[in-house]
């Protein structure tokens, strides 16, 4: 049985990592995307995990980006379902999205209010298989590093300001507009 679970635990890091690469490949396509709309339908997606859980998401509102769609979406969902998947226990959850928007730029920030992430681990959730705190919650450590490719890709930063049992807040800075980079238009 146990290499029958590792075979298995194999076979899932393989197929991440090939939709990582397959990923890494796609064109993006440059959008109007309305992000109220995109963050809800995002929430949508995760109701039945927030009413397990009893959180409470809430949107700000979110001024519109010319972006890549599906990577925008993957980016948030990533974020957002990690934002319920640990939550603490012991508080009722709250998620906040929000944004403040510069002149070329747009921040969007995914806040809660749950176990937070240890100042050691901060830099390291943003690598390949690596994860923080206590392995109690499903996962592979491969959803920070790939959302992390893609705000990179789209010209953009995320970063995470977190204190352990205070919450995390994940800001994502994107260029209100993005232009695909010569060097994609020839591929």
């Amino acid at each position: 049985s146990f290499i029958k679970s590792s075979v298995a635990k194999m076979d899932r890091l393989i197929g991440a990592l090939l939709k990582l690469s397959r990923e890494g490949q796609r064109q993006f396509l440059p959008q109007s995307i309305d992000m109220s709309q995109l963050m809800q339908s995002t929430l949508d997606a995760l109701a039945h995990q927030t009413r397990d859980v009893n959180a409470k998401i809430s949107i700000g509102k979110l001024p519109p980006i010319t972006s890549d769609r599906l990577a925008l979406e993957q980016i948030f969902s990533n974020l957002m379902d990690n934002a319920v998947k640990y939550l603490r226990a012991d508080v009722p959850g709250n998620i906040e999205v929000r944004a403040t928007e510069t002149d070329g730029a747009i921040t969007y920030e995914v806040c809660d209010n749950g176990r937070g992430i240890d100042v050691k681990d901060r830099d390291r959730i943003f690598d390949l298989f690596r994860r923080s705190g206590i392995q109690d919650r499903p996962g592979d450590g491969i959803g920070l590093a790939h959302a992390r490719t893609l705000v990179r890709r789209l010209g953009g930063s995320i970063n995470v300001e977190s204190e352990p049992n205070h919450g995390t807040v994940f800001k994502v800075t994107l260029p209100k507009t993005w232009h695909q980079p010569v060097s994609e238009m020839m591929t």
